[in-house]
């Protein structure tokens, strides 16, 4: 008999009954330790005690024994027995401890147990255990400031040996390098700090908000829907220095950014189902289960505009990330929504996270930015005014290496003629970004030929690019086309085209996915054959979400080539909301409109 593989903790016996009613009338598992309400903590540090305990469940109708073996497989493994009895319909639960080894090298460690039932039945189940290296925090680099009303953030730096200073909102920050505001600091009555020497060089970290204060104040789109595992978009990002992705999951103990079950109101136009009010609208959501174990508990939707970095996403269709780099000017803002600060019980991920902030930032220097040159259709153009990107009016006659040649459709017709001054241009520094264009305009400009192949485009699947990639947090869902449709997809060069495959190279050319997204020329130059522009969800409802990830992807490789945009963001920091009537979210991140079916959780069960 299969075992079930999720780690239940807590069972009362009717639900044991219909757990197992269709999985044999025995079963023996490892569940979490005693007493907890789960059996998921798999995070440790060197010296901590694992507490965990055997489960086992007996809907026979008789009784039956057990002898039960398990092995932690340590570099000098600790094993332990027991042998046990259970009445029809009871369970019997055997705790088990082990003290890790103060030595203990990081690693995953797998506790393993063996059931023996009376009738000859044998059973397994296994649990990793994932020892992660002690968090020291070391001297930090420059002068910290510290907002935080709540008081919550204070007590945990004091507590890991942050140094800092508090201050006000309207303190001068000019003497502090970096500001960092704490978990639930910023209301929507009261005046902020001033972030606006972030254009000068401040760094600014932003701990867990609630969703209000995300929402109405700084104009994100936000789901307050708790995550209990995350994944990698940079993996190699210095915030996730040591943390791999199976520590981004069931943290221990409870995050405390939102209470445990859902403040919601009864629809009357829903027929009395709890609802919710997410960008002002009503949407029904259903009840939440507590918080336990959870990662992040209110998320931020990628914004389309901007430059926003995801570290870290998760969540419907991978389009929120609860940790994400915001840059404008010489200095950035890194919001961190993963619910480090004031959990219940400390996980050693989260406490790893909090050092590599101040590890991150403190080193953190600013990359030069690049004027963008654009040639093409004029949705293009339209589109890149709407994201705010510093448009050059010299032209393309005036390019220097320091600017980024953007070309949608039609602009290959354009630049005909221009091979050897564009070559010339991009071996000198320049960069290219093309926008959907087909191979025949794509080689109109382009010295270094490309190869492809007009095919339906679908999804395609490809590893996160790393922090040194054009490419960097950009994922397969942000190519998800929700209408399909044939697209010049890049094959390769056109001497040596690749095969359809998730990643491959050549000397010239390096193809992800399908070919929806390719570097040339060294990286210098970039296909993303899906153009925002050409997804109209004004018309079609069913593109709307495929408008807002391309939009995205458009503006995360224009931010990785180093083109500047600004938004209104630095500015919500110190402005309080003037009324109920203001909506932030409309204006400055995204570039449509929300709607009542755009919420993705809206019907959905926890």
């Amino acid at each position: 008999m299969d075992l079930i593989f999720e780690r239940y903790d807590w069972i009362p016996t009717e639900a044991a009954k219909a757990l197992i009613r269709n999985n044999g009338p025995v079963l023996a598992y490892i569940g979490g330790k005693e007493g907890a309400f789960t059996g998921k903590d798999h995070n440790f540090l060197p010296g901590e005690t694992v507490e965990k305990q055997i489960i086992v469940i007996n809907n026979s109708r008789v009784t039956v024994e057990c002898e039960c073996e398990w092995r932690l497989g340590l570099p000098r493994a600790v094993k332990g027995e027991r042998k046990v009895t259970i009445k029809t319909g009871e369970q019997e639960r055997v705790a088990i401890k082990f003290k890790l080894p103060e030595t203990l090298p990081p690693g995953e460690y797998t506790l393993a147990l063996k059931a023996r039932f009376a009738g000859g039945e044998i059973q397994e189940d296994s649990f990793a255990v994932h020892v992660l290296p002690a968090v020291s925090f070391a001297e930090q680099k420059g002068k910290i400031a510290l907002f935080d009303p709540a008081g919550e953030t204070r007590r945990l730096f004091e507590r890991v040996g942050v140094p800092f200073r508090v201050v006000e909102a309207m303190a001068d920050l000019s003497g502090f390098d970096t500001l960092v505001i704490g978990k639930g600091a910023m209301s929507l009555e009261k005046l902020g700090p001033d972030v606006g020497r972030v254009r000068e060089g401040l760094k600014v970290v932003v701990f867990e908000q609630t969703a209000e204060v995300l929402e109405r104040r700084f104009g994100f789109r936000v789901a307050e829907y708790g995550l209990r595992e995350v994944f990698h978009r940079v993996p190699d990002h210095p915030l996730l220095k040591g943390i791999g992705p199976e520590h981004l999951r069931d943290w221990r103990g409870e995050a405390t950014l939102v209470p445990p079950r859902l403040k919601y109101s009864t629809s009357a136009r829903f027929n009395g189902a709890p609802a919710i009010k997410w960008c002002d609208i009503e949407v029904t959501q259903a009840w939440r289960c507590g918080c336990r174990g959870n990662v992040a508990s209110v998320l931020i939707e990628k914004p389309a505009a901007g430059d926003f970095l995801p570290v870290t996403d998760g969540g419907f269709s991978l389009q929120y990330s609860p940790l994400m780099e915001y840059r404008e000017g010489k200095g950035m803002v890194l919001f961190c929504q993963m619910d480090v600060t004031g959990r219940s019980d400390d996980d050693p991920a989260a406490l790893t996270f909090l050092r590599n902030i101040f590890e991150y930032v403190g080193e953190w220097k600013p990359s030069p930015f690049r004027k963008a040159v654009y040639v093409g259709e004029p949705g293009g153009r339209r589109h890149l005014e709407d994201i705010k990107v510093a448009l050059s009016k010299d032209g393309i006659d005036r390019m220097t290496p320091e600017d980024v040649l953007v070309v949608g459709p039609g602009g290959g017709e354009q630049l005909a003629g221009r091979e050897k001054r564009i070559s010339g241009w991009i071996k000198a520094g320049g960069r290219v970004l093309a926008l959907g264009l087909d191979e025949k305009e794509a080689n109109a400009f382009l010295s270094d030929k490309i190869s492809m192949k007009r095919e339906e485009h679908i999804a395609a699947f490809f590893e996160p690019p790393g922090m040194d990639s054009m490419l960097a947090g950009v994922g397969p869902a942000d190519v998800h086309n929700r209408d399909p449709r044939v697209l010049p997809l890049v094959k390769g060069g056109a001497d040596r085209p690749l095969k359809n495959v998730h990643l491959l190279q050549d000397d010239t050319v390096k193809v992800w996915g399908n070919g929806v997204l390719a570097e040339a020329a060294g990286s210098r130059v970039v296909f993303s054959q899906v153009a925002p522009w050409h997804f109209d969800h004004r018309k079609q409802m069913n593109l709307k979400r495929t408008f807002r990830r391309t939009a995205f992807l458009t503006s995360r490789l224009l931010s990785n080539m180093g083109v500047s945009m600004e938004t209104p963001l630095l500015s919500h920091f110190r402005r309080p909301v003037s009324s109920r009537y203001e909506k932030r979210w409309l204006a400055g991140l995204y570039l449509d409109t929300p709607e009542e079916w755009d919420y993705p959780y809206r019907f959905f069960r926890w």
